[in-house]
């Protein structure tokens, strides 16, 4: 049933469970079940490291299996609820009401709806008060963690802070209870024991008359706050080196390392920066160590280095130095998040462009240096004019600045400083290169967050934000500069949930019961119903989002601690507004934030405990080479034809998506494939004609150089190791190598359609020699621009009825003509007149591919040649 949704929806290999590196368990034989659930689209959540991680953790446990969801896309979901089905797992299609433990992802507010949506089509009840022991256990984690009062109704528990030893101590303490057979609330008793865990139903909140919280009170023995975990050494930390490599394009695409976790450069607006202090980094050799699996499991062609100040590793420049020069032969670039201008030196830039320029985005937050010392982001105009000289000076074509509006003391001058700014790098990139390069910028708004100096502050209203968005707008795109924003009701929604508390619950659970879904997605986002839903519930956004708090009010996390002190906060909501700055700690005095050990001041009996994080400094570390070196072949390659098959679930895969599978599965093997010169390199590969998406076929081909000869068997098991589940290679042979396009030399397709009976209970040969005779077939083909009328007569060869009895299977040939040619979808649509989902419906098998030629059909394999030669 599951594959049959999968033909009636837009990009159905979001929910194929065969993915390189998924792990399937016997669900029988383990003792603790658990669905991580990220409350977004499969290429969002897919992309998130802490996901993988804590899937990798719960695996290596031989009690407990991990399996993921992701929240459904809306034509997904109507067609769950059309057809009475509940949402699964994606590695085994378990119910997830099935589950022993639901533990989702907290990414950021505005994916709140999705995780009810989740709830409901689970068949699980919403409100945590209405689930007992017979559900499963509700937990979740993740940046919003830190206010999750907007949904504490909804879940059970909730983990502040690392997850690597606390999810298991989680499993260790639900298999003991389970085991006795106890109630629900002894389970949230014994979990609340175990620091970093938050039971929001043992905690009572009162609200003063005017709306503001009065008195947060712990109740059943809970701590009155609760404590972050921190752990100390990312070395000893489990990472997964084995990513799962998924088929369909996600948003990170790659292999990503978290190189460092935390960050001590103070940026007032960061939220990240307090709550993954401090610094801890990894050590250049764990890196490699990780680098080197990493790529080996899946062929991925680019590795991401990441953290929150990827320029601030102590070891950076060796380390990239360490990596270019031993994947530089397998064409592996190396990308770097956003950068913090100071950080970005030219022995950076020039290690990067060595494979591939694969971009920079730099984040000068504010316009003008007064609006930087107030957020604590200093910059020079000498280190941003000198910044862009050395990413132009090396080549790159782009660049992307990054700001935020509605920072605190914003004024019109900061505003336009933005534009003085991106008017600067395009003059620089002028004078270094000689002509104009892309400059691009993107504007949030800054939305105030918990935990940090600005906690207190209100945001911008929206008519000022829209109003500073169109002049930026105006003004940028005038001087020839791309600029984009995020919309100005995201920011507000998101700001009303980022500080809110649990009164929002309400308005959360009838948003979405009017319909709220993907609030972050602007094709979904629907501002009406958040509105009307803020009316039903007669709660103010704006006391929420706008609205600027006092010094001394009780804010709805004051009890969910984060390792920083309250007055350490006030102390830099001061300094902010005298623009003060202050250094990286790190590499200089202590401002006694609360965190870690190296400075100690009072605050309550919660402050923490203090840690010594490990951090790698760059002195004394030495960085082994890699040896090899790309050698340039002095003969021509070679070239050999593959034939393949392509079946099951990867039916779904778009032709892009196909290809990229195969890239990759070249890369996996020992196979001495060939590369494009310059700094896109790519593996020299051609493919024959696309593959209409829900069509199967045993009979595809592919072109592949290879930089000298080898044993085509030893091609053939090679691949048939790495390529995936539903992909065979059956027959390779070397040919020509001056032979023409692969694609444009196949003009024959030949198909096998199979229908159920009621579809297709009139077809005949009379109905079938009745089109055939006809001189045109007209049919409503939809393009990018539009739906037009295309006559596909020209272009039907054959048609044959190979069966009627228990289903009705037809035989189709098809020929291009001048490079045109027509879907065997679209042939039987007008043969049978069926409905768009009844053609969704129909199963299409691709048996055959033909060259056209001296008057006959070939196969593509008929210009084999049993010798090689060339002069």
């Amino acid at each position: 049933m599951k594959e049959k949704i999968s033909n009636l929806v837009s990009k159905p290999v979001r929910y194929i469970n065969s993915e390189l590196n998924s792990i399937h368990k016997d669900l029988s034989k383990v003792k603790t079940k658990i669905a991580l659930i990220f409350p977004d689209a499969y290429e969002i959540g897919m992309s998130h490291l802490g996901l993988k991680i804590l899937y990798h953790i719960i695996n290596q446990r031989e009690d407990a299996a991990a399996e993921r969801a992701y929240a459904p896309w809306l034509d997904y979901e109507e067609q769950l609820r059309k057809n009475i089905l509940p949402l699964t797992s994606l590695e085994t299609n378990l119910p997830l009401n099935k589950f022993d433990i639901l533990g989702f992802t907290l990414p950021y507010e505005l994916t709140y709806t999705n995780i009810l949506n989740i709830l409901n089509l689970g068949n699980i009840p919403l409100m945590s008060s209405e689930r007992d022991e017979r559900y499963p256990l509700i937990i979740a984690g993740g940046a919003c963690a830190f206010n999750a009062e907007p949904i504490a109704d909804f879940i059970d528990a909730i983990v502040l802070g690392d997850g690597e030893e606390i999810i298991n101590e989680i499993i260790d303490v639900y298999q003991a209870w389970k085991e006795k057979s106890q109630s629900k609330k002894e389970l949230l008793h014994l979990l609340s024991k175990i620091e970093g865990i938050y039971i929001p139903s043992f905690y009572n909140i009162e609200y003063n008359h005017d709306g503001t919280v009065s008195g947060i009170t712990a109740l059943n023995n809970a701590p009155e706050k609760i404590n972050r975990r921190i752990i100390s050494d990312l070395d000893k930390a489990p990472f997964p080196d084995k990513p799962i490599l998924p088929y369909m394009r996600i948003v990170h695409d790659r292999v990503t390392i978290e190189i460092s976790r935390g960050c001590t450069r103070g940026c007032r607006f960061c939220q990240a920066g307090s709550i993954y202090r401090p610094v801890r980094e990894r050590s250049p050799e764990t890196i490699h160590r990780i680098v080197e699996s990493s790529l080996k499991a899946t062929g991925y062609e680019e590795i991401s280095l990441v953290s929150l100040s990827t320029g601030d590793y102590g070891c950076l420049s060796p380390l990239l130095s360490g990596l270019m020069d031993k994947y530089i032969d397998k064409k592996v670039s190396i990308s770097l998040p956003s950068m913090r201008l100071g950080t970005l030196h030219s022995d950076v830039i020039k290690q990067i462009r060595r494979v591939k320029k694969t971009g920079f985005t730099l984040a000068p937050e504010a316009g003008t240096a007064r609006l930087r010392r107030v957020i604590n982001k200093e910059m020079s105009d000498e280190e941003f004019d000198e910044t862009m000289r050395e990413v132009f000076r090396e080549g790159w074509g782009s660049i992307k600045l990054y700001f935020m509006l509605g920072l605190p003391t914003e004024t019109d001058v900061d505003i336009q400083g933005i534009i003085d700014l991106a008017e600067r790098a395009k003059r620089i990139s002028k004078e270094v290169s000689g002509r104009q390069k892309n400059i691009n910028i993107s504007i949030s708004t800054f939305v105030q967050k918990p935990h940090t100096a600005f906690q207190w502050m209100g945001q911008i209203t929206l008519e000022e934000i829209k109003k500073k968005q169109y002049y930026l707008k105006r003004t940028l795109e005038k001087k020839g500069i791309s600029v984009k924003w995020h919309r100005p009701e995201l920011s507000f929604i998101e700001a009303v949930f980022s500080k809110g508390d649990r009164r929002l619950g309400q308005v959360l659970k009838t948003a979405w019961e009017r319909g709220c879904r993907f609030d972050g997605w602007t094709e979904a986002f629907n501002f009406d119903k958040w509105l009307m839903a803020f009316n039903a519930c007669a709660i103010s956004p704006e006391f929420y989002a706008n609205r600027e708090r006092k010094i001394d009010e009780i804010l709805p996390w004051d009890h969910l601690y984060t390792g920083i002190y309250k007055k350490f906060l006030e102390k830099e909501l001061k300094f902010s507004a005298n623009e003060k700055v202050l250094a990286d700690c790190r590499f200089g005095d202590c401002f006694y934030c609360g965190v870690c050990d190296k400075g100690k001041i009072g605050e309550d009996k919660t402050e923490n405990k203090g840690i010594s994080p490990k951090v790698f400094q760059p002195s004394g570390l030495k960085i082994s080479k890699g040896v090899e070196q790309f050698v340039k072949q002095d003969k021509l390659p070679f070239k050999v034809r593959i034939k393949y098959t392509r079946t099951g679930q990867l039916r779904f895969l778009s032709h892009l998506e196909l290809m990229t599978a195969i890239i990759r599965a070249f890369r996996r093997t020992d196979i001495p494939i060939a590369y494009s010169e310059g700094f896109a390199a790519h593996p020299k590969l051609s493919f024959g004609p696309a593959l209409p998406v829900g069509t199967e076929s045993e009979s595809e081909y592919l072109d592949a150089e290879l930089t000298h000869k080898i044993s085509l068997d030893k091609v053939l098991s090679a691949l048939n190791v790495q390529f995936p589940h539903g992909m065979k290679a059956l027959d390779a042979q070397y040919i020509l190598f001056k032979t023409g396009s692969l694609s444009a030399a196949i003009t024959g397709f030949s198909y096998i359609v199979t229908m159920p009976p009621d579809t297709a209970c009139n077809i005949s040969k009379d109905i079938i020699s009745e089109m055939l005779q006809k001189k045109g077939i007209i049919v409503k083909r939809r393009t990018a621009t539009g739906e037009k009328e295309v006559d596909i007569r020209p272009y039907i060869k054959e048609i044959k009825i190979l069966s009627k009895e228990l289903e009705v299977k037809l035989h189709m040939l098809i020929q291009n003509r001048d490079g045109r040619g027509c879907k065997p979808t679209e042939v039987i649509q007008a043969l049978l007149h069926l409905s768009e989902d009844e053609v969704r419906s129909v199963m299409i098998k691709r048996t055959g591919l033909y060259i056209f030629k001296n008057g006959e059909w070939q196969s593509p394999m008929n210009e084999v040649v049993k010798a090689v030669t060339y002069a």
